[in-house]
């Protein structure tokens, strides 16, 4: 009997041990997820190694029904990711492991919600931030996470394809101000088209809630929604290169209302012509106007509401979801990820990002809230300082 407990403990400590759960979301709301491929048959991929149609993989995060039958918490990463990273952190497996909070393919319960796009930096994953956009949308967004092929580190699409940013020829390149011109140009126009995409009744169909049930759906008794998504007033932020993305979309298209940079420089014409549209910057300490010039030569010329923020115990990579992988199997094994999540808590940043941004979508697409930019509650948080410029 008592080899039997034995087993029994062992079995299920095996089972706690098969996911990692990144931390529970704080908002009101339940969220879902679900990945759709939008494939713009008009645009030849520029960053592409042969001739082919720029082919996208994003991400939908969304609040869902309060008591969604079946959910189930969607991974981190999707298989073939995953065994890629475990290479690249020495990870025995954990990549596999590290679960979201949001549930997989349940349905949109909030169309009428505004829209966030979100972009990642150069080089790395959408997938990196998944839990912060869990996390956001939890207070009320619809949010949208998207993958650039041939620059983000790796695009697994539905079918299992794999496509690496170093099959690109013009991986490595970014050094040449022409070709990291070059990135930015894909990237402003990969986020018009996901933007155009989710106009389309035929691509917000395969979004679970919208236009017609999967037959999985109908045995949940799930409502369904033929609401249209608010795509003519939309937010975009991004970390790093997703940043500068960002700022230069407020430039661009009238539809990106509003925006915000995650510790990137910025580049483009929108540099030095500059934009009236609302800004905000968020940032670690070391990264300043004095380290990265582009940042001072566009600061005067964002002649809208603008804000600048640095966060005390962050590093560059502390505005993805890297520190909440460390928190969960510990820097060493993140291996040249580690270095780069600073000190804070990733349950903390989480915190502090979702509150600066939440004040600031909230009163540019909200019309309502946001006096956290205006000082009232950030005792709350003393790792940051505004700064003025």
């Amino acid at each position: 009997m008592l080899l039997q407990s034995v087993f029994l403990s062992l079995a299920l400590a095996a089972e706690a041990k098969a996911k990692l759960f990144a931390p529970v979301l704080t908002g009101p709301y339940k969220v879902g997820t679900t990945v759709l491929e939008l494939v713009d048959d008009s645009r030849q991929d520029p960053l592409a190694p042969t001739a082919s149609t720029r082919d996208l993989v994003v991400s939908l995060f969304y609040p869902t029904e309060k008591n969604v039958k079946n959910c189930t918490l969607a991974p981190q990463f999707p298989p073939g990711t995953a065994a890629l990273l475990d290479v690249v952190i020495n990870g025995n497996g954990l990549a596999e492991m590290i679960t979201t909070r949001s549930c997989l393919g349940s349905p949109m319960a909030r169309p009428d919600l505004p829209l966030l796009l979100l972009g990642p930096g150069l080089g790395t994953t959408r997938l990196f931030h998944s839990d912060m956009a869990g996390e956001i949308a939890s207070h009320g967004w619809n949010v949208v996470t998207v993958d650039h092929p041939y620059d983000s580190l790796v695009v697994e699409y539905p079918n299992g394809r794999l496509v690496f940013a170093s099959d690109s020829p013009l991986a490595n390149k970014t050094g040449d101000d022409a070709v990291l011109l070059q990135f930015l140009d894909a990237r402003v126009k990969d986020m018009q088209f996901v933007l155009d995409s989710l106009s389309n009744s035929s691509v917000t169909s395969r979004i679970p809630g919208l236009g017609y049930p999967t037959s999985a759906s109908k045995s949940n008794n799930h409502n369904f929604h033929k609401s249209k998504l608010i795509t003519d007033k939309v937010g975009v932020f991004g970390h790093s290169f997703g940043g500068a993305a960002a700022l230069q979309l407020l430039k661009d298209d009238k539809r990106f209302h509003v925006g915000a940079d995650l510790d990137g420089g910025v580049y483009g014409t929108v540099v030095q012509e500059g934009t009236d549209l609302p800004f905000l910057f968020i940032r670690a300490p070391s990264h300043t106007h004095i380290t990265d010039p582009t940042w001072a030569k566009a600061w005067p010329n964002l002649r809208g509401f603008k804000r600048e923020y640095s966060v005390n115990g962050t590093l560059h990579g502390s505005f993805t979801d890297l520190p909440i992988f460390r928190d969960l199997v510990g820097s060493d094994v993140l291996g040249e990820y580690g270095p780069q999540t600073g000190t804070i808590a990733g349950s903390r940043v989480l915190a502090i990002e979702t509150a600066l941004l939440g004040a600031l979508f909230d009163r540019f697409l909200k019309d309502h809230g946001g006096a956290l930019l205006d000082g009232k509650g950030l005792s709350c948080y003393p790792e940051v300082t505004r700064h003025e410029n």
